[in-house]
């Protein structure tokens, strides 16, 4: 047996708390190298790292099966990795021999090293499967050890899991306080890859708790960083997925779920397909609704564990809503009661959260701590007072369900609020400082075909329409409505009978958009027809428009016309050809026009991607 005390301390160990795992792997294992004894356990450790957790119980398997007297601390280090793997992978009857089973008896060992080892496994076993006080206490245990030992390592780890446990049960100040310790060690260490992975724990804990806007960012920041292990990617891709759903960004929720699905198939962990398919579950329930997440629940049932009580509280608090959508009062109502039970079993946060979403329980009230679980409540309950704290949060994915509507395309207007939210399926995108002028005109275009006539006379309470003089302010509105609802510029269509509206409008308290009121124009007048008659050409302006105005009248008439040249732009616009050839050179410089041909032959049109 090699000198047991140089098991830890050798370089190769030193590298491996200072997480280059894949480095280790790389000139050790698939190099096909000689590892030593005092390796081993370590070299098994970064193949548990980087996923290849079958590879390295091969490795340990082989070297006790030729070792002629093994050393306890290869041994404790060894089976701790495995168990650590399995039980977050959520193959808990596998680390329960490894971390329980075979450990326990070393407990009493004479080397605080070992029982360092053998108590932080303990911990992790009943953190997994959902036992947090008896977790926090054997964590206590092996920073105990770890000090007499002065084995930094495991004194992080401890201090790092007495912080989960206190997350998990609702106490999240203490709980990151002890984490923020826990890197603060890491970083002293030299640690990098478990500061980060602390920094993970931190951030995807607070946006749990937290609903502002930070709490986002600060995933985000760490996304745009190297992560050096799998689990601490998945977890912020995850938790970004969820994020990105509540505020009405599906678009990058869906991106976020594809990359952390890449990554739970290329390690093939029960636990990481779990923690991808209950974010997909998140996500589709604010893209789709309650009612849609029924298949996804059904797929995630047989692979979550009885004892992995995050994840059951998870889908439990999915399946109460799924439930309720379909009218499947029944199950709703066992999910409920086993709901309650887990509660009281473990005092988990996340059942807690779950029973205050449900809404439904008097004694289910929220954590100090927790800002999000009690607006998911006022969204489950339709309770439309909670609708203006929501939107200051920026939870614009949820509104849809708060006003009782599936998930579909359509433009909502708030008036109490100010705010106008354009819904694409989960993509929700809001519009502040809304003018005046929109909702009346968005009113008209609701209605069905609205013409040029019924626009002039109800926007302007002009009764004599004339062509001439009046297509163009329309057009510019209506390209100003256009602009205003960019990226969705396509849900206000030109029919034969005038312009409408492709989606729905929803007001928000009333049936009307709003009263009638006089768009800003750039020279702040709307045009004053008194004569009955069509205008002669003497009354044509004499003034050319500026350069703004002009620009935004030549892209209004292209918009309707699809391709034209200059001279039929100035005819129809009345304008001088060299004022209709400036605006259009601008245009087609800032791509917002295309030129086609050349000399007599040229034309221009809107661009395809404008």
């Amino acid at each position: 047996m090699a000198d047991d005390a140089t098991v830890g301390d050798s370089l190769l160990a030193h590298r491996f708390y200072a997480g280059q795992y894949a480095e280790i792997v790389a000139e050790t294992f698939d190099a096909d190298a000689g590892i030593a004894d005092v390796d081993t356990a370590f070299v098994v450790g970064a193949l548990t790292f980087v996923d290849r957790v079958d590879e390295a119980r091969g490795l340990f398997d082989g070297w006790r099966a030729r070792a002629a007297d093994p050393s306890p601390r290869t041994i404790a280090a060894g089976r701790f990795f495995l168990g650590l793997a399995a039980a977050r992978a959520g193959y808990f009857d596998r680390s329960q021999p490894l971390l329980v089973g075979e450990a326990f008896r070393a407990r009493h060992d004479e080397d605080p090293w070992v029982r360092a080892f053998v108590f932080q496994g303990l911990a992790c076993q009943c953190y997994f499967t959902g036992r947090y006080p008896a977790a926090a206490a054997h964590a206590l245990r092996a920073l105990q050890s770890a000090h007499e030992a002065k084995f930094l390592y495991i004194a992080m780890l401890g201090t790092d899991l007495r912080g989960h446990a206190l997350v998990q049960v609702g106490q999240l100040q203490r709980g990151v306080a002890m984490l923020e310790q826990a890197g603060v060690q890491a970083r002293r260490l030299g640690l990098t890859n478990n500061a980060f992975a602390v920094d993970t724990s931190i951030a995807t804990y607070v946006a749990q708790f937290d609903p502002h806007a930070e709490a986002l960012d600060r995933i985000e920041s760490l996304l745009r960083r190297r992560a050096h292990d799998s689990y601490s990617r998945r977890a912020l891709l995850t938790e970004a997925a969820i994020q990105y759903a509540l505020r009405g960004r599906r678009s990058e929720a869906v991106q976020a779920l594809e990359d952390a699905d890449r990554d739970a198939l290329r390690g093939d962990t029960r636990r990481g397909k779990v923690t991808s398919l209950l974010a997909r579950i998140a996500v589709t329930r604010w893209q789709r609704g309650p009612a849609a997440c029924a298949p996804l629940i059904e797929q995630a049932r047989p692979l979550v564990e009885p004892r992995d009580i995050a994840f059951r509280a998870r889908l439990l608090g999915f399946e109460i809503a799924s439930a309720r959508a379909t009218g499947d009062l029944v199950r709703a109502g066992d999910a409920l009661a086993e709901l309650r039970g887990i509660w009281r079993a473990s005092h988990h946060f996340l059942a807690k959260s779950a029973l205050v979403q449900a809404g439904d329980d008097a004694r289910a009230s929220a954590f100090d701590e927790d800002g999000i679980a009690p607006h998911l409540r006022a969204v489950a309950r339709r309770d439309l007072a909670a609708l203006s704290r929501i939107a200051a949060l920026g939870f614009f994915g949820v509104v849809p369900e708060l006003l009782g509507l599936e998930p579909a395309r359509r433009i909502i207007w708030i008036p109490a609020e100010e705010l106008m939210l354009l819904e694409d399926c989960g993509d929700v995108v809001p519009r502040e400082r809304v003018p005046r002028w929109c909702p009346v005109l968005l009113r008209l275009l609701a209605s069905g075909a609205a013409t040029k006539e019924r626009i002039v006379h109800t926007m302007w309470g002009i009764r004599a329409y004339h062509p001439e003089l009046h297509d163009p302010p329309v057009r510019t509105t209506i390209h100003r409505l256009r602009t205003f609802l960019a990226p969705f510029t396509s849900w206000i269509t030109v029919g034969d009978g005038g312009y409408r509206s492709a989606v729905p409008i929803h007001v928000v308290g009333g049936t009307e958009l709003g009263e009638p009121a006089a768009p800003v124009w750039e020279e702040g007048r709307v045009p004053d027809v008194t004569p009955a008659r069509a205008p002669s050409r003497a009354t044509v302006r004499t003034a050319e428009p500026k350069a703004a105005e002009a620009k935004e009248l030549v892209l209004a008439r292209l918009d309707d016309l699809e391709q034209a040249s200059v001279p039929q732009l100035a005819r129809a616009l009345e304008l001088s050809a060299s004022t209709v050839l400036r605006a259009l050179r601008e245009l087609v410089a800032e791509r917002r026009v295309e030129r086609l041909g050349f000399a007599r032959a040229t034309r221009y049109r809107p661009a395809v991607t404008r």
